[in-house]
């Protein structure tokens, strides 16, 4: 009896183990297994990792020259983006080089020379961007730009052997708008870090010359003649600077003062070698 029971139990057992045989898997050599992962129900179906669109740029470029230029960059579409620029030359006197007070008994006195821009632009980012959208990558920057640069002085005329003197305030300031266009390339890194190299790039358009002085002692009163006589000097000066002269010329002349203001003058823009450093969100 327990000879039957122990071939009973060994064929059962011997059946057991070829059913879990015939059920276990079988992969051939270098056969690809696919493992299904499970989903995570918290995150959205095919989610991309969020890229900055939005950059702060300062230019370091013109830090050494103490100019201060800013930059704000908006990405609007995958290869497109805006941007507005703002450059500001606070005044300082001029370097001895080209002004030394000391060997001017008359004449001006402590010049100081400001400047300022504003640089609307349109910048496209050619590509399928698949991987880094605007603003990251190689750019075609059109631009307008409308800059102006002043110099403003005291002047002093003495007469009367020395004795007596007319002061006045003169400025000389030189503005116009510039159209043009700009290559450059930009890198996000870490999500928050920006470098914008601008390449090389230049513009020309249109600018005008404001030249101004007024007496500020109250000594100087011209007559009808000697303001006539001044606004043929100004133009016989005007007509031997050339190109100037084609402009238009406007002179307004008073008993304390003049004013000459010529339009139509060429202008023109660089930009390039320009290294920005910036924070992008």
């Amino acid at each position: 009896m327990k000879r039957n029971i122990f071939i009973i139990s060994s064929l059962f057992f011997a059946l057991a183990v070829q059913l879990k045989a015939d059920n276990t898997p079988f992969f051939k050599k270098d056969e690809l297994v696919v493992v299904k992962k499970k989903k995570n129900i918290l995150a959205k179906p095919d989610e991309a990792e969020k890229q900055s669109k939005q950059v702060i740029k300062l230019n370091l470029s013109q830090l050494p020259l103490t100019n201060v230029s800013l930059q704000y960059e908006y990405g609007f579409h995958k290869n497109m983006s805006g941007a507005i620029g703002f450059s500001f030359f606070f005044p300082r006197t001029l370097p001895s080089i080209f002004f030394d007070p000391s060997s001017n008994v008359d004449g001006y006195t402590l010049p100081k020379f400001s400047a300022f821009s504003i640089t609307p632009e349109f910048r496209f980012y050619p590509g399928e961007k698949v991987e880094h959208q605007a603003p990251h990558g190689f750019y075609l920057a059109p631009y307008f730009r409308y800059s102006k640069y002043t110099l403003k002085a005291s002047y002093i005329d003495y007469y009367n052997n020395n004795v007596n003197a007319w002061e006045y305030d003169a400025s000389i300031s030189y503005s116009g708008f510039t159209a043009g266009l700009m290559i450059g390339s930009q890198w996000i890194i870490s999500k928050h870090f920006s470098i914008d190299w601008w390449i090389l790039g230049g513009g020309a358009g249109t600018s005008k010359i404001d030249i101004r002085a007024k007496e500020t002692t109250g000594n100087l009163h011209m007559s009808a003649q000697e303001q006539l006589n001044l606004t043929n000097d100004i133009q016989t000066n005007l007509n031997e600077l050339g190109r100037f002269s084609n402009g238009a010329v406007n002179i307004t002349v008073t008993d304390n003062s003049f004013r000459t203001v010529v339009k139509g003058i060429p202008m023109t823009s660089f930009r390039g070698f320009g290294l920005n450093l910036g924070f992008a969100f």
